[in-house]
């Protein structure tokens, strides 16, 4: 056991770490916490207070900016600290695991003031994030709060995992195009490649090769909660990160003292349903960036951006760019619109990347894609996204979703439904229950031209609200790009509102300009 543990460079023995409350086990319907009841008149919100005991926390801005390729934001106090939480948290005294923690904030934040924490989840690691926050519109939140980031167990910095061998990934970052350019071949290579990085991952991680869940992700912010001694956490859930705040609400309800849920994405979604979400929702993210673009100075699209990314997906999937597949030309394009700090500089050059790449200089596009690959598909964060899969699709499934697919939305169709197959042969843990109340309702801001996981999210947990018996209020905001509060001084300022006076009056439903 100890040998595969070091293989993975994830797992620590603690026998004296600072473990969360000990309550069963992360299975759907039960709560380790129970929610608080209802009644007819509400009780005041929680009172969010500074921690009572901190972390140990060091200076880190340059480091931080050097690993995540991004400049230290003017005026940001970067920091950094690291805590151990329990791998199974039914299990305190067992084995840990190192959670890596950022804290932001500025000369101006309060030093009494209640942080704020941020979570990612899979989607990237949190830190970064948070830095796109820091150094967009967001950052006046940081006035009046510290935000701390924790990365999913797994991702960089929280003791990466390395269970897949060159091959495997590969196959994976490409969607089976080393296996050739036919579909049919595609998907055989990616089904196989996932099957085999599965058996790797699995042995090495035994037996927590199914502890990388939402629900266990939620269980590493209730042993932060229980080290800073705090009896609620404001939590930040940017994308995939609002399934795991969510969890924890589930979990751990009468902890949440507040509840930002930034572009969330379709809790309790089967893996089909959310293939096909992020599809659509990234298709129209994608022609809203190539819209944009073609009114701001200096943009190489021209008038139909959409024709030539789709010109430039098509010479990837058949081969044509020198090693570059369609699949990492679609990631390269989404990340880099998706973390632009601000539209007029960055669109015009993420367009740049994408002509010269027609015209065959794959330089600019290839970097791009590099950086996509170090932040959304480590080894950690295909075991978490393939822990979290609610039913999984079929290999014979797969052709005639593409057909589907791609009529329906012709950059991301086929790609979407080839990414289903990364998790085939996975075993995946089981699902978490949705939340079935809330101490304070809500605050949803809504992204309609994500291009990480699309805009669909918010409108999927409709049912979820109703069912709990909230209202939430929900801010949209038809700008481009990965989480509302970055690029909204408008959503900031909501969220200022929402986490200092809570609830917020009506309208529930507002809007934030682009």
């Amino acid at each position: 056991m100890a040998g595969a543990l070091g293989a993975a460079t994830m797992l620590i023995v603690s026998a004296c770490a600072v473990g969360p409350d000990r309550g069963p086990g992360l299975i759907a319907g039960e709560h380790g916490d129970e929610p608080a009841s209802t009644s007819s008149a509400p009780p005041p919100p929680p009172t969010l207070t500074a921690p009572r005991q901190d972390l140990s926390w060091r200076e880190c801005a340059q480091t931080t900016a050097n690993r995540l390729e991004v400049a230290v934001p003017a005026g940001v106090v970067i920091e950094c600290a690291t805590f151990s939480s329990p791998v199974d948290p039914a299990k305190p005294d067992d084995e840990t695991i190192t959670i890596a923690a950022t804290r932001l904030r500025t000369a101006q934040t309060p030093a009494n003031a209640a942080p704020l924490v941020l979570t990612a989840g899979s989607d990237m690691p949190s830190t970064r994030a948070l830095l796109l926050t820091a150094r967009g519109q967001g950052r006046e939140l940081l006035r009046t709060h510290p935000i701390v980031a924790i990365d999913r167990r797994g991702l960089p910095q929280s003791n990466p995992l390395d269970c897949m061998t060159r091959a495997e990934r590969a196959a994976i970052t490409d969607n089976g195009l080393s296996g050739g350019t036919s579909q049919a071949n595609r998907i055989t290579e990616l089904a196989t490649s996932a099957s085999s990085a599965s058996d790797g991952c699995t042995e090495t991680l035994t037996p927590y090769q199914l502890d990388f869940s939402i629900g266990f992700a939620a269980s590493d912010l209730e042993t932060l909660r229980t080290r800073w001694g705090v009896e609620h956490l404001g939590l930040i859930g940017v994308g995939e990160g609002s399934d795991v705040t969510l969890a924890y609400a589930s979990i751990h309800g009468k902890r949440v003292g507040r509840l930002i849920l930034d572009t969330p994405t379709p809790f309790g979604a089967t893996a089909r349903d959310r293939a096909q979400s992020r599809s659509t929702g990234v298709q129209a993210g994608l022609q809203a960036f190539a819209q944009r673009c073609a009114n701001l100075p200096n943009c190489a699209f021209g008038a139909d951006g959409v024709a030539t990314m789709k010109r430039v997906i098509d010479k990837g999937a058949q081969g044509r760019l020198r090693g570059l597949s369609d699949t990492q030309v679609l990631s390269a394009i989404t990340t880099a619109v998706a973390l632009a700090p601000d539209e007029r500089g960055a669109l015009p050059a993420i367009a740049s990347a994408i002509t010269a790449a027609d015209r065959g200089d794959v330089t600019a596009l290839t970097a791009l894609a590099d950086q996509a690959a170090d932040l959304r598909l480590n080894d950690g964060a295909l075991v978490s996204r393939c822990n979290d899969v609610i039913g999984p699709v079929g290999q014979n499934e797969i052709p005639g979703l593409i057909d589907t697919w791609s009529r329906q939305s012709p950059l991301t169709g086929s790609d979407s439904a080839l990414s289903l197959m990364r998790c085939n042969g996975w075993a995946a843990g089981e699902p978490t229950a949705a939340p079935q109340s809330f101490v304070t309702a809500p605050l949803v801001l809504n992204g309609s031209n994500d291009t990480i996981n699309g805009g669909n999210g918010a409108s999927a947990l409709r049912a979820t609200f109703l069912n709990a018996g909230v209202d939430p209020v929900t801010v949209t905001w038809p700008g481009i790009g990965y989480s509302v509060l970055a690029h909204s001084a408008c959503a900031a300022q909501t969220v200022a509102e929402y986490v200092d006076r809570a609830p917020l009056p009506a309208p529930i439903e507002r809007g934030c300009p682009a």
